[in-house]
This record gives C-alpha cells, sequence and structure tokens, in this order.
C-alpha cells in the first residue's frame, strides 16, 4: 500500500444489489435516476464468471478475478478470508493507509463480511434484511463518519429466484431497493457529507430464469453508476466489476496493490487517463518447499512425532515398497505401480492406479490423514482418499477429493451428505504441498491444513455426530469402490493415517520436522 500526494474524496459509499444485474433500467428508480443525473453510469459492465454471489462479491471488493481469489459460497460461508491473503481487499488497502478511519460493511447477506471481508481490521459490521439493514445503516450515519461504506442489499435476488428475474415481482423489488438508497444519498445529504463523497451504486450479478451462474447477458451483464465532484458526466467506457475496487482506492488516494487486475475507467474522473489493464504474473513469493526436488528423509521416522497406539498406517513409499511401514495394516495395489521422486526420497505416483488399506475401520472414532502431495494440475473431482461410494455420495464414509482450485471434504451418513471446501494455493501446481485432514469426532470439527498452516475448521453437521463412517475399503487414489471415473493423477509421499487428532501443535512439529532438517 502507498498513498498517493492526497485523496479526492473523504468519502467513499458502495451499494451494491444483489441479482439486479442491468435491471435497472426496466422498473423506475427516481433516487438512483436523481443521484446519477450529473453522474458516470454503464449498464455494460461485465461481472465476475462464473456469475455467482461469492465469485462476484469477491472481485468486486478484492480486485481480481475468482480464479485467482477462490471465493465460492462455500468457503466465505465457512471460512474467513486469509488476512495474509497477497489479494487484500480494499479494505485492508484503506486500513494500512488510514490506520484511524471508520471502515463500515452492512450486508444482508453476511459471508461476505465472514470471508471476503478480512476480520482483523476494526470494519464495523452488521448484517441484517434489507429494510432493518437501511435503518441500521441510517442510525449508524446519525454518530459516524466512514470513510468507506459498503452495503449489500439481497432481497432482489431473492424476488428473482422466487419470480424469476426480469419479473414484475423481480422489478417492483428494485424500485423499493431505489427507495433505501435514496434514504442512505440523504443521510450523506443531511450530515454534510455529500459534497466530499464519492456514491456508488452496482450490482454482483442479474439472473436468467429463475437462477444466475451461467453466461446469458442477463446474468454477467450489470449497472455501474458513480456520483461526485470530480465524475465526468455520462456513460463510461470499458469497464468490469473488479475495477470497482481500484475506483475506491483511487478516490481516497490510495495504490492500488501489485497484485490487483483492476483499473479505474478511463473517463469516469476528470483530469484522468488510465493505463493498460494489470496483468497477474506470479506471486510476490515463491512458497520455498515447492520443489520438485527429493529431500534425503531424516534418520528417524516422522511417526516418531505420533502417538504409536493410535497409528493406523504410515506409508513411506521407499525402495518402490508400497507397504505399512508400521506394520498395522495390509495394503493392497491396484493398478500399474509407479515410483518417482518423492518429498522424501521416492514417492508413489497415482495416475492410473490406487491402493487399499485392509481393516481400517475409522467407525466413530477420531482419524487425522497426514501427507505430501505433488501435481501439475486435475481435470473434474478425483478422490484423494476416501470410503464412500462417489455416484451415491449420501451413503456412510467420507470422501477427500480434489477440483482445479480446491479441496473438497464431504461425509454422508446414509440419509444425507455435507461437506466444506478449501480453496487451494495458487501455486499448489508448482510442486510438493503438504496436506493434513484431521476429523475429531469429540468436538465434532474437521480440519484441514494446508503447508502446515490452518486453512478451515468446520463443525460438523449434526447428524454425524454419533454415526459411524465405516462404509468401503479405505482407498488412496481413488473411491471407496475404486470405479470413480475421474482417475487422480498426482504424486504422493510419506502418507500416515491415525486415530490421533492434528491440532496446531502437531502440525508445527510436523513442520519443524519436514521442513527444518
Amino acid at each position: 500500500m502507498k498513498k498517493n500526494n492526497s485523496y479526492i474524496y473523504k468519502h467513499v459509499v458502495v451499494l451494491g444489489v444483489d441479482g439486479a444485474g442491468n435491471f435497472f433500467n426496466r422498473t423506475p428508480t427516481p433516487n438512483m435516476d436523481r443521484i446519477f443525473a450529473n453522474g458516470a453510469t454503464n449498464y455494460n459492465v461485465l461481472t465476475a464468471i462464473p456469475t455467482i454471489s461469492a465469485e462476484c462479491w469477491g472481485s468486486m471488493l478484492l480486485g481480481v478475478t475468482p480464479e485467482v481469489h477462490r471465493r465460492t459460497n462455500g468457503i466465505v460461508s465457512s471460512i474467513p478470508y486469509d488476512v495474509d491473503s497477497p489479494f487484500p481487499s480494499l479494505f485492508r488497502e484503506i486500513r494500512a493507509a488510514y490506520p484511524n478511519a471508520e471502515l463500515a460493511s452492512f450486508c444482508c447477506w453476511n459471508p461476505i463480511n465472514y470471508g471476503i471481508i478480512e476480520n482483523n481490521l476494526g470494519v464495523y459490521e452488521d448484517t441484517a434484511g434489507d429494510d432493518e439493514l437501511t435503518d441500521k445503516i441510517c442510525a449508524y450515519l446519525e454518530d459516524h463518519d466512514p470513510m468507506m461504506l459498503f452495503v449489500q442489499f439481497d432481497w432482489v435476488d431473492g424476488a428473482g429466484h422466487g419470480h424469476g428475474y426480469g419479473t414484475k415481482e423481480h422489478l417492483d423489488r428494485i424500485t423499493v431497493t431505489d427507495r433505501l438508497i435514496g434514504r442512505i444519498h440523504e443521510m450523506y445529504v443531511k450530515r454534510g457529507f455529500i459534497d466530499d463523497t464519492l456514491f456508488i451504486v452496482t450490482a454482483d450479478h442479474g439472473g436468467f430464469g429463475h437462477s444466475h451462474g451461467g453466461v446469458t447477458d442477463d446474468e454477467k451483464i450489470v449497472f455501474w453508476g458513480a456520483a461526485g465532484k470530480t465524475v465526468r458526466a455520462g456513460t463510461i467506457g470499458d469497464m468490469v466489476i473488479r475495477d470497482n475496487a481500484a475506483v475506491c482506492l483511487y478516490a481516497l488516494g490510495v495504490e492500488q496493490p501489485q497484485t490487483w487486475t483492476a483499473r479505474v475507467p478511463d473517463g469516469l474522473f476528470t483530469n484522468f487517463t488510465d493505463g493498460e489493464r494489470p496483468v497477474f504474473t506470479s506471486l510476490p513469493t515463491k512458497t520455498a518447499h515447492r520443489t520438485t526436488d527429493a529431500k534425503p528423509a531424516p534418520q528417524q521416522p516422522v511417526i516418531s512425532l505420533l502417538d504409536a497406539g493410535k497409528l493406523c498406517a504410515y506409508l513411506p513409499f521407499e525402495n518402490t515398497d508400497y507397504r505399512d511401514a508400521s506394520g498395522n495394516t495390509a495394503v493392497t495395489a491396484h493398478g500399474k505401480q509407479y515410483f518417482p521422486n518423492g518429498f522424501l526420497g521416492t514417492g508413489y505416483k497415482l495416475d492410473d492406479g490406487c491402493l487399499t488399506l485392509d481393516n481400517i475401520i475409522p467407525g466413530k472414532e477420531s482419524f487425522s490423514v497426514s501427507f505430501w502431495f505433488k501435481t501439475g494440475g486435475v481435470a473434474g473431482d478425483p478422490s484423494i482418499f476416501a470410503n464412500q461410494d462417489r455416484s451415491s455420495g449420501n451413503n456412510p464414509g467420507f470422501c477427500f477429493y480434489i477440483r482445479p482450485h480446491l479441496l473438497r471434504m464431504t461425509f454422508g451418513w446414509g440419509e444425507g451428505d455435507w461437506g466444506f471446501d478449501v480453496p487451494l494455493p495458487l501455486d499448489y501446481t508448482d510442486g510438493w504441498m503438504h496436506i493434513i485432514a484431521s476429523v475429531d469426532r469429540t468436538a465434532n470439527t474437521s480440519t484441514v491444513y494446508l503447508d502446515f498452516k490452518r486453512a478451515a475448521q468446520i463443525s460438523m453437521r449434526g447428524a454425524l455426530v454419533d454415526y459411524d463412517l465405516t462404509s468401503l475399503p479405505f482407498t488412496i487414489g481413488q473411491d471407496g469402490t475404486r470405479a470413480h471415473p475421474t482417475q487422480l493423477s498426482a504424486v504422493i509421499d510419506e502418507f500416515v493415517l491415525t486415530k490421533e487428532v492434528i491440532d496446531d501443535d502437531r502440525a508445527a512439529a510436523l513442520r519443524a520436522y519436514y521442513l527444518d532438517n
């Protein structure tokens, strides 16, 4: 973060209307007509793809595409945004530039506050339905002077899902929301802020039929409008939704991060000319152990750090051997066997084969899996380890699988299934990544560590509390049937299965073992 010479505005307001797309011009919006009479508007802004809330709000606040920020609806609902992410939110950049500034976010859909805005910034946050939310915002503005105010209204999207996008009910709700926008604008007038305020209204996505997520124009094209003392009246040129983040920082005199691919649209402000859109090329720093070279194994095996009485299996894959070095279980190989370089010595390549561990019955007990993992990328959603039938999904058991940008852990109890997503590091295809998945049946939590850092800890669905997770054989590289159509292409090493719960301290000990020796 760097400040420019001075800020242009003392206040920035972004009012986002979920699901409104560019439907604003198909229904009466007298308040917006008044607010943007001398402002700049664009009814042809391209939002993020896929046109889903987390992906779109994430791009709007983080200045990058969904392929980079990795926010999904499931992730933002359950995993806080990484406070050290190389892709900071606009709130984090403003806080760094102005440590004492008041910052506020009011969202009907609270996962934005939880999973897109960093939780260590002192941002004032609140949530409620649209009408009550507006009451709260107006009450807040009576006594507060926020430099940055972000608002997300949600009921327009609800009307779209319920009645259809573009229907009378959907359009009527936009008109109702226009009145809420007018109330907030009037508070800025009342407080004497409006002359030093950049006032923005936009949408995350639209919809087609009763849904969204696709690439029809009604889903991917949205409205964006700005009013302020230096805004050039008229129609804004080329713009995508992540540019909203760049506009907010520019208005407050803050240089945008080098990792963002947002820009201020040309012609939006007087005396401003845009440059080329930034192109993301690589992370600022490369993860040190993303190597493809094998390291020599320490004298003591990793299982010396773990409770021997709870150890189920240890597969070091040395000397072209896939057997369990602990002697606790038999291992059966299926398909062809390959032993390329591992993280330590040799590893085991899962390409057209898999392994099953005999007599491994997690039942109702806790268990943890720890291993090194290397892949150049995946297609589809192959299983890393599982004891479920993926075609059924809700049969008793679990599955830990990978998609191109995330890991997913699912559990079934015979009458339903539940799971959660964990975003993968951007550089995970560059070499070795360490993964820990720990299931604590006493605390009823499931935790995933990536590169020894806790990436997610989720309270498991109540139906799983007393359920036996035993189904098919514990399988590495396939689902429990060994017949899932998507095969994992990866190399694994140092595979450990234990009934011990691996926590933060144990993960730190594993990190020291592997990386400090």
